[in-house]
């Protein structure tokens, strides 16, 4: 029984870890989930991103759209073979 608990505990915690990662409170997320369980992991779910993961995921966001931006010429022009119209998205 005791192995039961302090197997749930160590996934909780893992859990809460995980949550807390993308929300840039990675030590917090873990205890929570580890000490509270599921509710930890409730709180942890609830609570804000830092101001920091905020930035970073903005960042992430442009670079990934810079990336992308050079491909979009290349995108062929499709014709319907009914009646010869453009069907590219604009």
């Amino acid at each position: 029984m005791a192995g039961l608990v302090a197997l749930v505990c160590i996934v909780t915690g893992l859990i809460g870890l995980a949550i807390g990662a993308r929300k840039g409170r990675v030590i917090l997320g873990f205890l929570l989930g580890l000490l509270l369980s599921v509710l930890g992991i409730l709180i942890i779910l609830l609570m804000p991103a830092t101001e920091e993961m905020k930035i970073r995921r903005a960042e992430e966001k442009r670079r990934f759209q810079q990336q992308r931006r050079p491909r979009e010429p290349l995108i062929r022009r499709r014709r319907s073979r009914s009646n010869g119209k453009d069907l590219t998205p604009r």
